[in-house]
């Protein structure tokens, strides 16, 4: 619900350069939720507080350019990055919490991204969360 006012009431818009992480939510959920978001921009009655982007732009495109998603053991979102973006996505362990998937980390990454090309598995992995926080890859 938060994500969706932010979005709604134009927080976006305004500050285009704000970056919002929905940690351990994992993914699955955000496909229903970005074309829900659309729809209800586009065919929904509207409501005080909405605000009205500028030119074309829909809620979903605000959400592909300042949302990202992290997430540990989720393949049906893996398997619907495209819908997500795919340069949104972050995999975590979640270590040394219990729901951790240490020391089967490897493992479950191996399974859950398999067919995935190189490039993208390496966005899941590393360079996204890198370009989110701003660090430096070698």
């Amino acid at each position: 619900m938060s994500l969706a006012h932010l979005i709604f009431t134009g927080v976006f818009e305004r500050y285009p350069r704000l970056s919002v992480a929905s940690a351990e939510h994992e993914l699955s959920w955000a496909p229903h939720f970005i074309d829900r978001l659309d729809y209800t921009y586009t065919q929904r009655a509207w409501r005080d507080g909405w605000h009205r982007f500028r030119g074309d732009a829909r809620p979903s495109d605000f959400f592909h350019r300042n949302v990202f998603l992290s997430f540990q053991e989720d393949d049906l979102g893996v398997r619907d990055r495209a819908l997500i973006g795919v340069d949104r996505l972050m995999w975590g362990s979640d270590y040394p919490h219990t729901e951790s998937t240490f020391p089967r980390s490897r493992k479950i990454l191996e399974r859950i991204l398999a067919g995935v090309p190189d490039d993208q598995q390496r966005a899941i992995t590393r360079s996204t969360v890198a370009r989110l926080y701003g660090f430096e890859l070698e």
